[in-house]
C-alpha cells in the first residue's frame, strides 16, 4: 500500500489509530464528483451508500463526510459527497486525505489481516532464525510480496500459504526456512 508525503499540519491532525485510506487529486465533471486515490483500489467500503470517512485537508482540518465512490473510465474512481455539487466546492477538496479510524474496519475473515497489522511485526524462520521486521507490503496481481528488513539485509517473501507457516499479531510472523530472495 503506498501512501503520500503529508504536510505537516495534516500528519498532525491525523490520530495514531487513523488508517489513511486514500486521497483526493482530482475533480471530475460538472456535478461536485472528485477523483479519488485509494490506496486500496479494490475495497468496496465506498460502493452503494457509502462509506463514514474524515477527511484532513493539508491545514490539518478535520471534517466528517459520507464518502459514495464509483468506478470512472478507465482504472479512475469517482467519489461523492453530501454538499459538494459544484466543480468549484469539489476543487476544495483536492489534496484532502481521507481517514478512518482503524476499529471501523469490516472484521477481517479467518487467516486474513489487514496490512497494518502486519507491518511491524518481527519475521523469523521454522527453525527460529530471526530474519527481520516486516517494513512493507507490495500489492502484485496475484500475491502480494513482504519486504522483510534485518539488520544485516532485505528480503522479499511472496505472502503464499506454501511460505507463510503462520501469522500470530502478537508473536510475529514465521515462514519456510529459506523463504525470500535476499537483495
Amino acid at each position: 500500500m503506498a501512501s503520500r508525503r503529508l504536510k505537516p499540519a495534516q500528519s498532525e491532525a491525523i490520530d495514531k489509530d487513523e488508517l489513511r485510506l486514500g486521497h483526493i487529486n482530482g475533480v471530475f465533471g460538472l456535478k461536485g464528483e472528485v477523483r479519488l486515490f485509494l490506496y486500496n483500489p479494490n475495497t468496496e467500503m465506498f460502493e452503494g451508500a457509502g462509506g463514514d470517512v474524515v477527511l484532513v485537508d493539508e491545514a490539518g482540518v478535520r471534517s466528517s463526510v459520507t464518502l459514495r465512490s464509483r468506478s470512472g473510465a478507465g482504472k479512475r474512481i469517482l467519489g461523492r459527497m453530501a454538499g459538494v455539487d459544484t466543480p468549484e466546492a469539489a476543487g476544495k477538496l483536492v489534496g484532502v486525505e481521507i481517514v478512518l479510524d482503524a476499529a471501523a474496519l469490516p472484521e477481517a475473515a479467518d487467516d486474513e489481516f489487514y496490512h497494518h497489522e502486519l507491518i511491524g511485526l518481527p519475521v523469523r524462520t521454522e527453525s527460529g532464525t530471526v530474519l527481520g521486521r516486516l517494513t512493507s507490503i507490495f500489492e502484485g496481481p496475484d500475491t502480494d510480496i513482504w519486504m522483510v528488513s534485518g539488520p544485516d539485509a532485505q528480503s522479499m517473501i511472496p505472502a503464499v500459504r506454501e511460505l507463510i507457516i503462520g501469522v500470530d499479531l502478537e508473536q510475529g510472523i514465521t515462514v519456510v526456512d529459506g523463504a525470500g530472495q535476499v537483495i
